[in-house]
Order: C-alpha cells, then sequence, then structure tokens
C-alpha cells in the first residue's frame, strides 16, 4: 500500500454495535507532535448522515481512549475505506487531508512537560494505547512488527522487542503492558538519534497497532 493511499490521518469507522455491524459513522484523527516528538495535542472530527454533516469534539475523542464499550465499536481503516464509506452514506468525494484538516475545531490538549526518566541510555518515546485486544491480535501484531517473542522474556510486562534499520539509525521497539495491566504501550528508540527516521518510525508502528486493536492514545518522552 503507498503512503498517499493510506494517507497521513488517521480513519476510523464507528459501528453500530461492538460486533461490528453496519458501520454508522467516519472518526478522522491526527496527534500533533511537538519539536521532541512528544504528543501536544489530539485533533478529531467525525462525519455522518444522521448528524447532519461534519463534527469536532474533544469529549468523544477523549471518551473514546476511556469507554472500552465506545472503543470496541471502533474499526481502523485506511483513508481507501474512508473515502468508499462516505460515499456510500452519501457524503460524495472525501475532501482531501488538507481540507479535512480544517474540520478539526476542539482539540484535546496533551499533558506536556520535562520528560519522565526511565534511567541511563538513550531517549525513549513512548506511545501509550488504549484496548485490550486478545491473544491471537496479539500474536499477529508481534509477528508484523517482527518482535522476538516467546517464554524467554524476563521483564515483567514485556511482550517483545524488535529492530530495524532506517537511513543508517538503528531503531528498537519493546511492545509491553504498563499501568498495571491497563494498557498498552510501544517504547522506542533511536540511536544515532534521527528525529526525521524516528518520526516515520513511529507513524509506521501505530499504523501497524491500530490495524490489530489498539488505539493511539498519546507519545511521551523518556529520558
Amino acid at each position: 500500500m503507498t503512503k498517499e493511499s493510506r494517507g497521513t490521518l488517521d480513519y476510523y469507522l464507528l459501528h453500530t454495535d461492538a460486533g461490528h455491524g453496519e458501520p454508522s459513522a467516519l472518526l478522522v484523527e491526527e496527534f500533533v507532535l511537538a519539536d521532541d516528538l512528544s504528543a501536544a495535542r489530539l485533533r478529531s472530527a467525525g462525519w455522518s448522515p444522521a448528524e447532519g454533516g461534519w463534527w469536532s469534539s474533544a469529549a468523544f475523542a477523549r471518551a473514546v481512549r476511556a469507554d472500552a464499550g465506545l472503543r470496541n465499536r471502533l474499526s481502523a481503516v485506511d483513508r481507501s475505506a474512508a473515502v468508499a464509506f462516505y460515499d456510500r452514506l452519501g457524503g460524495g468525494a472525501l475532501p482531501d487531508e488538507a481540507a479535512l484538516r480544517h474540520r478539526f475545531r476542539d482539540d484535546m490538549p496533551l499533558a506536556s512537560g520535562a520528560p519522565l526518566r526511565l534511567g541511563a541510555g538513550p531517549v525513549v518515546h513512548r506511545v501509550l494505547f488504549a484496548g485490550d485486544p486478545d491473544e491471537r491480535r496479539l500474536d499477529r501484531l508481534g509477528a508484523v512488527l517482527r518482535m522476538n517473542t516467546g517464554p524467554g522474556r524476563s521483564e515483567p510486562g514485556l511482550r517483545g522487542t524488535g529492530r530495524l534499520r532506517v537511513n543508517d539509525t538503528d531503531v528498537r521497539w519493546q511492545l509491553r503492558r504498563v499501568g498495571g495491566g491497563a494498557a498498552w504501550c510501544i517504547d522506542v528508540t533511536a540511536e544515532p538519534a534521527d528525529p526525521h527516521s524516528l518520526r516515520w518510525m513511529l507513524r509506521e508502528l501505530v499504523g501497524v497497532a491500530r490495524r490489530h486493536g489498539l488505539v493511539p492514545a498519546t507519545v511521551d518522552r523518556l529520558a
């Protein structure tokens, strides 16, 4: 799939029930990252015929992360699927992504401050997710992320580790359970530090996680 067909925004279909019956609305989101690649705010907009058009709600974006029942009604899709849904329900041609950004009118600020400190070593960017995929989806996620998973994991909560060389930068990631088992995260490091490679890798990892039932909540920078 090409970058253009996938799009740079995040798209979801909102279904009528958790069994993913007929979808009734489209949700479009974007995380705005600060210069240090931590998340500064979440922008979102929704569309449905029942609402009479586009709407933007920080409260709804927050509820998606907090309410498992609502979150289970979402399915992550790429832009081509969003285009097809929008047309099928009478919206016509879905606006391009520059135009969609003008639909974001009620941003959700995300906490920012001094980096959290984990100890010595490279800077870690932690992508925190809401959601609780079953073992089958976690196994599939691990396979796509090319992680070394298995019973030999020594760290509590650690699901597996993967790595990739991007533009002369060694990028490493770990999928782990955090918050007493309440959430999942992907911890990402890049050596030597390269913001362009890291930004691209964060985007790719979030895209894979979304397709396997995890909903991104924020990106923290840990020192």
